[in-house]
Formats: structure tokens, C-alpha cells, sequence
């Protein structure tokens, strides 16, 4: 018996010290928010004003389309049909659609071509700075319930991308 709880023991103590090791060590795994770090590095914010100076005439057409077609819808001649009210109106819906569409992509792809060098240089510098912190991975911290502050590297990311040229 008293070899068995000597043997007891000691397992425990090795258990017991092999958790205190993995609590000191350093994480391997870290989180960001990808998002935050495109839109708020230096480059990430004047690429987003350039893509919005670039659509603004778009935008306000787009504005003045919709005020057309709300206007169009309380003017009490809607309901008569001798008046071509009702076809104005979706004339004027059918076309607010087809250039909002046609507003949304040609965006999407305008955002794709000028972000991609921001989110390239994101990526290198966020491999270096994985290897110089030895962590094994960096999730994006999006779709997490709960994330330990000590292990999201937003915030370092977006001064190192600032920095890099």
C-alpha cells in the first residue's frame, strides 16, 4: 500500500507541475480582427475614402433616384391610370434596381483592386510577426463567443502595418 500511494503521489505532483509549465508558457495561437485592421491602418482608411470619392456622383444620383420614386408615390394622380403615373413609377423602381446593382459591383471589384495591396502587406507583416512571436496560428477573432484579451494582436498588427512601407 505504501508503495501505491507513494505512486499516487508523485503522478500527481507531475500532473500538478506539468499544468503549471502550460500555464506559464506563451500562447502559440492568437486572434485579429481582420476587419478593424484594413479599415483602420493608414492605407486601409485612404483606400476606403478613395473608393467612396470615386462613387459619390453614383451615390447622389442613386439618392435623387429614390427621392423620385417616394415622391412619385404619395402623388395622388398614381391611382389614375389615364395619367401613366403607376408606369412612370416602375419604370423609374425598374431602373434604381439595375443601377444600384450595377453600383454594388462595380464597388465590389474597385474595392478588391485597391485593397488588395493593403491586405498583402497585412499578410507579411502578419507572418513576421508570427514568427517572431512563435504562435502557430492567428485566427480571426470574428464568430468567437469569448476571446482572452491577452491573445488578440489587433492592435499591434495595425501599428505594424502603419510602419511598414
Amino acid at each position: 500500500m505504501p508503495l501505491r500511494f507513494r505512486f499516487l503521489l508523485a503522478l500527481g505532483a507531475l500532473l500538478l507541475c506539468s499544468g503549471c509549465q502550460m500555464l506559464e508558457s506563451k500562447p502559440t495561437t492568437a486572434v485579429i480582427n481582420t476587419r478593424d485592421v484594413i479599415t483602420k491602418c493608414n492605407a486601409g482608411m485612404q483606400a476606403a475614402e478613395k473608393v467612396r470619392a470615386k462613387f459619390a456622383a453614383r451615390q447622389d444620383a442613386l439618392k435623387k433616384q429614390e427621392e423620385a420614386i417616394e415622391k412619385l408615390k404619395i402623388d395622388p394622380a398614381l391611382n389614375d391610370p389615364k395619367t401613366g403615373k403607376q408606369a412612370e413609377l416602375e419604370k423609374l423602381a425598374r431602373q434604381y434596381v439595375a443601377d444600384t446593382q450595377t453600383l454594388r459591383k462595380d464597388v465590389g471589384e474597385e474595392e478588391a483592386a485597391t485593397f488588395k495591396p493593403i491586405v498583402d502587406r497585412i499578410n507579411k507583416v502578419l507572418a513576421a510577426y508570427s514568427k517572431e512571436h512563435g504562435l502557430l496560428s492567428v485566427q480571426d477573432k470574428n464568430g468567437f463567443a469569448f476571446i482572452d484579451p491577452r491573445i488578440d494582436i489587433t492592435e499591434d498588427i495595425i501599428k505594424l502595418v502603419d510602419e511598414a512601407k
